[in-house]
């Protein structure tokens, strides 16, 4: 059940970060008309702050269903880089200054990059311990 929970957060993981990528999708290779990119732009964005908030939830119940505890693996650093992108995403949300946003978008790749260790290789914090 916990890998079913696993392609769950992978989805939304997916999901939630396709405003950025989609745009730069669209910037770089599609090509696309603004008027059939931003209703699908509007869609993404307006999912994008609940689809957020139930990753965090979901990643953890994820985490501890495999481990059956809290313990330090790679997946728990994907977590905790998903609550650092989320903080800040909720910081630039209610003081609206553009260096939060763009610590977001850092911490967001992070996240990604943290979740494919935690895909590829997720025993990699016992190799350096």
């Amino acid at each position: 059940m916990f890998r079913v929970i696993g392609f769950i957060t992978a989805g939304i993981l997916i999901l939630v970060t396709a405003p950025f990528w989609f745009r730069q999708l669209n910037k770089h290779l599609l090509h696309l008309p603004a008027q059939k990119v931003g209703p699908l732009m509007k869609k993404l964005r307006l999912i994008h702050k609940p689809l957020g908030a139930a990753l965090l939830v979901i990643a953890a119940t994820h985490g501890y269903m495999a481990l059956r505890s809290i313990q330090l693996h790679t997946g728990s650093l994907a977590w905790l880089s998903f609550v650092v992108t989320a903080s800040l995403g909720i910081a630039f949300y209610i003081r609206k200054k553009p260096p939060l946003f763009k610590w977001h978008k850092r911490a967001a790749l992070f996240s990604v990059l943290l979740v494919l260790l935690h895909l590829f290789f997720p025993g990699a914090l016992y190799y350096l311990m």
